[in-house]
């Protein structure tokens, strides 16, 4: 209750305190691979786990990518190691091909179970600020948030939005049956009332 009541204090507080000041958020993209992708898609066959996972988490900003990477990276969600899945999840939710949809990675989208409110941080409160972050995360197998980026920044609002996402919970989104990580995104808003 108290990660609810606080913001709500404060909101409250805020209301009588003059005009608030809405800003416009950044975009930020997803990085380049440091590498060639022909040496990244070599990595995703390493034989340790880490080094498979970190060839797909740099492969998410490649861009257009051919069908043999596609291919490699659909086989990389079936790997033993559930951080090899979730990074090829999120590589494939961020590549794009001919012939190649994001949807057909589930058959079910996840549903929310527990979505908490952001904390509103002091200092943007005290400046009178407002607007919107927009965050994509990874949702894994669990349902939980394990990895969070932030695609339009509002600066003094950014971590607020992360720290309240990371708490959020789902039911996985499912295929053939079985629970599978995906990738989603969502406005965190502040706004004084």
């Amino acid at each position: 209750m108290r990660r609810v009541g606080v913001p709500l204090i404060l909101l409250l507080a805020g209301g009588c305190a003059g005009a608030p000041v809405r800003r416009d958020p950044v975009a930020i993209p997803l990085p380049s691979p440091p590498r060639p992708l022909e040496e990244l898609v070599r990595q995703l066959g390493a034989p340790d786990a880490p080094s498979r996972a970190a060839a797909a988490w740099s492969l998410a900003g490649a861009g257009e990518v051919d069908a043999s990477t596609i291919q490699v990276l659909r086989a990389a969600l079936d790997d033993s190691s559930a951080p090899v899945r979730e990074a090829a999840t999120w590589a494939l939710w961020h590549v794009s091909s001919p012939g190649f949809d994001n949807r057909q990675l589930m058959d079910s989208s996840p549903r929310v179970l527990v979505q908490t409110k952001p904390f509103y941080p002091r200092a943007a409160f005290d400046q009178k600020l407002e607007g919107t972050v927009l965050v994509e995360f990874l949702i894994n197998e669990l349902g939980r948030v394990s990895h969070a980026e932030i695609r339009r920044s509002l600066s003094g609002f950014d971590q607020a939005a992360l720290a309240c996402v990371r708490d959020w919970q789902f039911e996985p989104a499912r295929r053939s049956g079985r629970p599978v990580a995906c990738v989603a995104q969502a406005p965190v808003t502040f706004r004084i009332h």
